[in-house]
């Protein structure tokens, strides 16, 4: 009854990999080096057990946004950590994870990917609803087998079910690259951290910048979940192409036109060679009334994406950028050229740091010619190794709801944010 491993070649990179879904990608986020849980476990534990899984929609008309915590309307629920508002550390996001798995029972499932696992509270919360009867699927990066809580979660999981195989390791990206070999230090990771949750019958997806880790407590970090059937069985094909470790799964094969869905919401999967943030970026045009373009990205590193953004500072858009490394708000803030020989200079006051993990685009402009409020979020840093060499997940949620709850998570980390304390302007790889 073993965790089952297996191996594959993929794609130009030649890499051997090995199968259950977390990674070492979080180096390439600007955190610091792996450690320890150092939360009480007591902060996420004090979930209750009973929580519900579905979220209940606002009833009053204006409900401030919780910046720690989950904010709820129809279909979406988001949830916000706040680090520097509580003291230096913020299960918010955690916790809800938590919540989640304690909701689960007989006949309800939750399959996670997952890229590291050391916060020993959400290992009891996912045994204990396995052991209340809810099938439990695990996709991992390797980087789990190296820590003791990995190996802890991984080995319960497994030996919990009689039906072998509910674990699966792979080693580097669970699915073929799209980009030339090498990947870039620190990429060709499952930087995923993805949940399926089919729970009294509601079925949600749920992707998030947070890993499992103690040191998530201490960056600014956020969850999107989204209730929607067609949009989980979307996500449980991609799940089932991460467990097999192909795009191929019974007789049939994913390219890039499949790993996008059409929506609501939009959503992207990777590795792929287009992207739903350029790809929206390019449409996005500012005007009277309707220029807003809110980021925190813990690590932006493409070109293509600068020069978007350098675009937009141009047109006039009012901006705020977030980042979680002084270099990349040197790289972003320091003048450059757009590909036409513009020049871009975008104002220091307006890009800061602080020590985050979150992916968030937040606009209000005119996208496609029309007026739209929209958030980008999921799994992935804009660099090369996110869009070409890792497993990820990318979606836009549309409305004002969405957009100005964002916004107040965005507010929340500027205005906890410094400017860089660092002079050196780093040269970027360009993707390959």
């Amino acid at each position: 009854m073993g965790m089952r491993l297996r191996s594959s070649r993929w794609g130009s990179s030649g890499i051997v990999a090995v199968i259950l879904v977390a990674s070492t990608a979080c180096a390439s986020s600007g955190a610091p080096a792996p450690g320890v849980d150092t939360t009480p476990a007591r902060d996420v534990a004090a979930a209750p057990k009973a929580s519900s899984a579905a979220p209940v929609t606002p009833t009053a008309a204006k409900v401030k946004t919780r910046t720690s915590g989950c904010n709820t309307d129809a279909n979406y629920e988001i949830c916000f950590s706040s680090p520097a508002a509580k003291g230096g550390s913020d299960p918010a996001v955690v916790r809800r994870f938590v919540e989640i798995f304690n909701a689960a029972g007989a006949g309800d499932s939750l399959r996670i990917a997952m890229f590291r696992w050391d916060i020993p509270v959400t290992t009891k919360a996912l045994v204990a609803a396995q052991k209340r009867g809810a099938h439990v699927e695990i996709v991992a990066d390797a980087d789990m087998t190296t820590k003791p809580a990995g190996r802890a979660v991984m080995a319960q999981i497994e030996s919990g079910d009689p039906a072998p195989g509910n674990v699966v390791v792979c080693k580097g990206s669970c699915l073929p690259w799209r980009g030339r070999g090498p990947a870039p230090p620190s990429q060709d990771v499952n930087h995923l951290k993805y949940l399926l949750a089919d729970i009294g019958g509601r079925r949600s997806v749920i992707t998030s910048s947070s890993n499992f880790e103690g040191r998530q407590y201490s960056q600014v970090n956020s969850l999107a979940r989204v209730y929607d059937d067609a949009f989980y069985d979307f996500g449980l094909q991609y799940f089932q192409r991460l467990r097999a470790q192909s795009w191929t799964v019974g007789g049939v094969t994913w390219k890039d036109a499949q790993k996008r869905y059409q929506g609501p919401p939009p959503a992207m999967v990777y590795p792929r060679r287009s992207d739903l943030v350029l790809n929206t970026l390019k449409q996005v045009h500012c005007a009277k009334g309707m220029k807003t373009v809110d980021i925190l990205v813990a690590v932006i590193q493409r070109y293509d994406i600068r020069a978007q953004i350098g675009r937009l500072w141009n047109e006039g858009c009012k901006m705020r950028i977030v980042t979680t490394r002084d270099l990349i708000e040197n790289w972003l803030q320091s003048p450059f050229r757009l590909p036409n020989g513009q020049r871009v200079d975008i104002n220091d006051n307006v890009v800061r740091t602080i020590v985050a993990h979150d992916k968030v685009y937040a606009i209000h402009a005119k996208v496609g010619g029309k007026e739209r409020y929209l958030v980008l979020t999921g799994t992935s840093n804009t660099t090369c190794g996110g869009l070409l060499y890792n497993d990820e997940m990318m979606l836009r949620l549309d409305g004002q709801w969405a957009f100005k709850t964002y916004v107040a998570h965005v507010t929340d980390a500027f205005r906890h944010a410094h400017q860089s304390r660092e002079s050196v302007v780093p040269v970027q790889a360009r993707c390959r």
